[in-house]
Parts: C-alpha cells; sequence; structure tokens
C-alpha cells in the first residue's frame, strides 16, 4: 500500500522532532556539566589570580574575624570578606602557611580538626601545589569537585592554597532538569505530533482534490476546477497551473476540432474541385467541337469556292472561330491558374483603391470607341491582404463584362468602399438587366445566358465570371450581381 504525502509528512516530521529533542536532552545531560566544569575552571584560576595580589597572612585575619563575629551575632548585618563573598558562590578555601599549618578554613569545624603533626605526609600533599596551578575536576566519593592547589610566595614566605567546589549541586541540578526535560520533550513530541498532524492533513487533502480534479481532466472533463483556499502559496499556485493547464487543453481540443472540420471542409472542397476539373474539361471538349466543326466545314469548301469575295468572307469566319478558341485557351489557363494556386498564394498589402484606378485608365480607350463614360468612387486606399495579379485579373473580367453589355453612349460606374467587414469593388453599366432565372447560373462555367436569350450578338467565352468567382473564393470573400433600375451591377468584397 502506497503512503500518502500527509503520512509521509507525518512520520517524518515525527522522526524529526524526536532526534532533535532526544538530541537536545543527550546534549543537555552530557553537555551541560562537562560546561559547567570548564567554566568554574576557569573561576577558580581567576579567583586564585585575584589571592596573589593580597597580603595572605592579613587576609587570613580579617577573614577569620568575620567569621568570629558573625558567629556572635548571626542577625546582624556584617560587611562581607573577599573569601566570604566567593564562599557565597560555592567556593571553599583553604590556606595554609609553609610550615603547613592552617591559617584559614572555609569550614571552621576544620581548625579544629586540623591536624599537621605528621610531616612526612604533610610533605607529600606539599609536593601537589603548583606555583602555576590549574584547575581540574577530581571524582570522589560525594561526586567529585573543581579544585586549584597553589603556592604563592609572600615577602619570602611560602602560602599554601586550595581552592575547590562541589559538584554535587550541580549534579543533583541536572538530575533534577533531566526529569523536567523528559516530561518537556514529551509534551513536545505530543504537540509536535498533532500539530504535524493538521499541518500534515492541510497540505496532503489540497494535493489530494487537485489529482481528483487532474485525473478529471485527463477523462475530458473539464467541469470542475481548483479553488485556491489553501493556506499555502504553493498549493495555490498549483491549483491555479492545473486550471491553467485545464483551460489550455480545452483550447487545444477546441483548435482539434476546428482543424479537423476545416481538414474535412479542404477534402470536401478537393473532391467538388476534382469533379469541377472533370466537368470543366468534358464542357471545354464540347465547346472545342463547335468552333473545330466550323473551321473543318469552311475550309473543306474554300478549295471549292472561285469568287475572291465569298473566299475572303469564309477565311475571315475561320479567323474569328480561331480567335473564339484562342480566348476560349486563354480564360482555361487563368482558370486552372487560380485554381492550382488555392493553397499556396502569395498574399501581401495592397490597396484596392489603387488597382481599381490603374485598371479603369486602361479601359479609358476601349470604351471610348462605344463613347461609354466610365467613372471611378474610391475615396481612399481601401487595403486589404491578397495578391494584385488575381485581383487586376478579376476587375479586368468584369470590366470587360461591362463593356460587352454596355450600349453605346451609355454609362459604367465603378466604385470601391467598406462595407462592414468587406472592402466592395463594384462595377454598373447601363443596359438589359439579367433574368430571374439566369441569376445563379452566371457564375457557372460557358454560360453565357443574356447573350443568347437576348440576341444580342455579344460573344464570348463564357468563363470571365467563373474566373471572378475562382478568383474572390482564393482571398475568402463574396461575389453577386444585383439589377439595377437601367442596368446591372456586379460586385465582389475581399476581407479587410
Amino acid at each position: 500500500m502506497m503512503s500518502t504525502i500527509s503520512r509521509r509528512l507525518f512520520v517524518q516530521i515525527v522522526l524529526l522532532l524526536t532526534l532533535v529533542s532526544g538530541g537536545v536532552g543527550i546534549l543537555y545531560a552530557y553537555g551541560t556539566r562537562a560546561l559547567y566544569i570548564s567554566e568554574q575552571c576557569k573561576v577558580l584560576e581567576e579567583v586564585y589570580e585575584l589571592l596573589l595580589q593580597e597580603d595572605i597572612p592579613e587576609l587570613c585575619r580579617d577573614e577569620n574575624r568575620l567569621k568570629d563575629e558573625a558567629g556572635e551575632d548571626e542577625w546582624e548585618e556584617l560587611s562581607p570578606g573577599l573569601l566570604e563573598r566567593y564562599e557565597n558562590d560555592n567556593l571553599r578555601f583553604r590556606i595554609r602557611d609553609e610550615s603547613f599549618e592552617l591559617l584559614y578554613a572555609t569550614n571552621k569545624t576544620a581548625l579544629a580538626k586540623d591536624n599537621t603533626s605528621n610531616p612526612e605526609a604533610n610533605h607529600q600533599k606539599m609536593q601537589r601545589y603548583s606555583e602555576n596551578p590549574e584547575a581540574v575536576y577530581e571524582q570522589n566519593g560525594l561526586g567529585g569537585r573543581v579544585i586549584l592547589r597553589g603556592k604563592h610566595v609572600w615577602e619570602g614566605m611560602t602560602y599554601y592554597i586550595i581552592i575547590t567546589e562541589s559538584t554535587s549541586l550541580i549534579n543533583r541540578s541536572t538530575v533534577y532538569a533531566q526529569r523536567v526535560l523528559l516530561l518537556v520533550i514529551a509534551a513536545f513530541l505530543i504537540f509536535g505530533a498533532i500539530s504535524v498532524r493538521t499541518l500534515s492533513r492541510g497540505i496532503g487533502k489540497p494535493v489530494e482534490e487537485a489529482a481528483r480534479i487532474a485525473r478529471k481532466i485527463a477523462n475530458k472533463d473539464f467541469s470542475e476546477g481548483v479553488e485556491a483556499t489553501s493556506k499555502y502559496r504553493e498549493l495555490n499556485e498549483l491549483g491555479d497551473s492545473i486550471n491553467m493547464m485545464s483551460q489550455q487543453i480545452q483550447n487545444y481540443i477546441q483548435d482539434l476540432e476546428t482543424f479537423n472540420y476545416l481538414l474535412q471542409q479542404d477534402n470536401v472542397r478537393r473532391a467538388e474541385l476534382e469533379q469541377h476539373r472533370k466537368r470543366f474539361v468534358n464542357n471545354v471538349s464540347h465547346e472545342l467541337k463547335t468552333p473545330l466543326a466550323i473551321i473543318s466545314g469552311q475550309v473543306e469548301f474554300l478549295p471549292m469556292i472561285s469568287d475572291a469575295q465569298k473566299r475572303e468572307e469564309y477565311c475571315a469566319s475561320v479567323m474569328e472561330e480561331i480567335q473564339r478558341m484562342s480566348d476560349m485557351i486563354n480564360s482555361m489557363l487563368q482558370i486552372f491558374s487560380v485554381e492550382q494556386g488555392l493553397e499556396d498564394v502569395p498574399m501581401q498589402r495592397i490597396s484596392l483603391g489603387d488597382i481599381a484606378q490603374n485598371v479603369l485608365k486602361d479601359f479609358q480607350t476601349l470604351f471610348a470607341k462605344k463613347q461609354i463614360q466610365a467613372e471611378l468612387t474610391a475615396d481612399g486606399l481601401f487595403e486589404v491582404q491578397g495578391n494584385e495579379e488575381n485581383i487586376r485579373r478579376a476587375m479586368n473580367n468584369y470590366l470587360m463584362n461591362a463593356f460587352r453589355y454596355a450600349p453605346e453612349k451609355s454609362r459604367v460606374k465603378v466604385s470601391v468602399m467598406e462595407n462592414g467587414e468587406y472592402m466592395i469593388y463594384s462595377v454598373y453599366n447601363d443596359g438589359q438587366q439579367i433574368e430571374e432565372k439566369d441569376m445563379s447560373k452566371i457564375w457557372d462555367s460557358f454560360y453565357q445566358g443574356n447573350a443568347i436569350s437576348s440576341g444580342s450578338g455579344v460573344q464570348g467565352t463564357g468563363l470571365g465570371l467563373y474566373i471572378v468567382k475562382s478568383i474572390v473564393a482564393q482571398h475568402g470573400g463574396v461575389c453577386g450581381a444585383e439589377n439595377k433600375e437601367n442596368g446591372v451591377e456586379f460586385w465582389f468584397g475581399i476581407p479587410r
């Protein structure tokens, strides 16, 4: 069974608390006493240095006198002597002369019990004193003591000084402190365990909640998010990151669905395009049969015609049919170029206003032959993203269409304007309106509804408007035609 974060955190922190508290207890048990002894050794050495600056016999007499006075009236406040101040701090003194007779002792009963009659024993004791003494720790039955044995020469006389401090008090204090410390450590561990348990639950619960939400996100369920209610900044940041990840995954899924839809549409468009190409080839083959048959028949009759004028008329008819075939083939190549470029057409920032002005300028000479008045309305650049060559070709087809169907001495109005999401280019020409039954068919290839039905004699390939529709679709735009009061208006819109 895998352990949770809260359980592992609880166990690890409790172990850490146990190690820390146990380490503190061990350090106190073994370190406090050693530190105290070390510090007291320094104190004894400092006190000894102070005594070396005193008149030793005089100091002993004064201290003994103060002890006697204190013993006679223990309720009277007396000024403590030098040694008594340190004796109040648990230090003990013994000072002997060069005969090893006791001059001063902290414990008055020691004066009465002192026996210096054994010279050999005294000599052995005197050997333990040093002129440069160091305080040391000695173990004895009472628990040990810190002791300093110094030998000091004063005005030609040698004095032996012992300074001691019993460690029994510190030993008892350490034992009591250890017991108190054990209780404190136990309370610390209990309180720490409770606190750690609360802390671990406060960390583990948000993590478990975040994991639950993450599993739902993995199953494409985005109905819930991680709430940033934790007291810890890192956990709140984790929740925010999961929520951000969830939002990004949703966006990616939506993008993928959109791309999938576009791909399906593209596949459908490609299938339709392939069908259109097959139909296009069939239509072209069918349309070429008529001019070829006419040319073939006329060429067969040419050797039989003796009349020069009649022969010239036949030749002119042949040239006319050849020109129609040439125009048709050029239109076919234009359509093929446009449709083949649907996937990779170089686009750039272009101005519909400037292109419209240049294209209309090229048609002015042609319009003059029929005394057609052409005017342009374009107050601005009207910039779009597009292919300038193809846009120019679409405008040319609209203007050529207007030239063919506009009566002599009529009007052609060209305009460029902004309308919502599109920049609109339109061409109006006076003339016969388009029948409603033909309005949806004029954009098909090889369709010449007005020219045939009206008997106007206007001949074309029937591919001009089809080319316009292909170019506009290439730019993601729209196109259309509308009957006006005295004529027809063709237009197309390119996205801004």
